[in-house]
């Protein structure tokens, strides 16, 4: 797969003792102002749907060693499924560690009956801070109205794949709606596309629009993003929370 074509740049869920809010400021400051915008606040689906069993876990899977990542946070809705109308996706996470460590990207196709298809894989190397990666245009484009699951592992160990951080998130490939379609016609503006998004659900689509720039106004509009999600994805009756920064 050419590595060229790839957007890379700067769990299962978390730990009952994750802080969200504490946790996505610091970890936000390594590349995002947080100087406040104005924006639209992300709004999820209003026909929101809940994960599957695939992303159902009390804690985080694996651990990889005190010297390499400790922690691994996808940049995506974990309580529900987050939905894009691009056909070639951008995907984010975080990875606070300062060791070159490969990692696997790994994309599903959920079928009708909730089995997992191999849709795209690739191995690339760590970088702290924001990591991100678009699906190759020279690739097949997902299926609308289809769900998929995208996973992230740290490999720590290949020869004890238990021991690997891993992430998942799963996310619904849907019909742009009319309206946003012509408010998005009139606009050019990223911080405007980026808030047309996130008032319509399209978390996908306004985090890429918000992460094509990570400095200026668009940096702030990735943080405010991220802060609506933090706000959210609330604590469950067990105290486990959110699966971002």
């Amino acid at each position: 797969m050419p590595e060229g074509k790839m957007m890379i740049r700067r769990k299962w869920l978390l730990h009952k003792s994750f802080n969200p809010r504490v946790l996505l400021v610091s970890a936000l400051t390594i590349t995002l102002s947080l100087t406040q915008v104005t924006l639209a606040a992300y709004q999820p689906p209003r026909d929101q749907k809940s994960p599957s069993g695939y992303t159902d876990s009390s804690g985080t899977r694996g651990r990889c060693k005190a010297s390499q990542a400790t922690s691994l946070r996808l940049l995506a809705p974990v309580t529900h499924v987050g939905q894009t109308t691009s056909s070639h996706p951008t995907f984010a996470w975080l990875l606070p560690s300062q060791e070159k460590i490969p990692l696997e990207f790994t994309l599903y196709k959920i079928d009708n009956n909730d089995q997992l298809n191999l849709a795209y894989k690739l191995e690339v190397q760590s970088s702290p801070g924001i990591m991100k990666l678009s699906l190759p245009q020279t690739l097949p484009g997902l299926t609308a109205d289809q769900r998929y699951l995208w996973q992230v592992e740290v490999l720590c160990n290949r020869n004890r794949p238990s021991h690997n951080l891993v992430a998942r998130a799963e996310l619904d490939i849907v019909a742009m709606p009319p309206n946003l379609k012509n408010l998005l016609a009139r606009s050019q503006n990223r911080l405007q596309r980026a808030s047309l998004y996130a008032e319509a659900g399209m978390w996908y689509d306004a985090l890429a629009e918000a992460l094509d720039c990570s400095k200026g106004e668009l940096g702030k509009v990735a943080t405010s993003l991220l802060q609506d999600l933090a706000n959210l994805e609330k604590p469950s009756k067990d105290g486990i929370s959110l699966g971002i920064p």
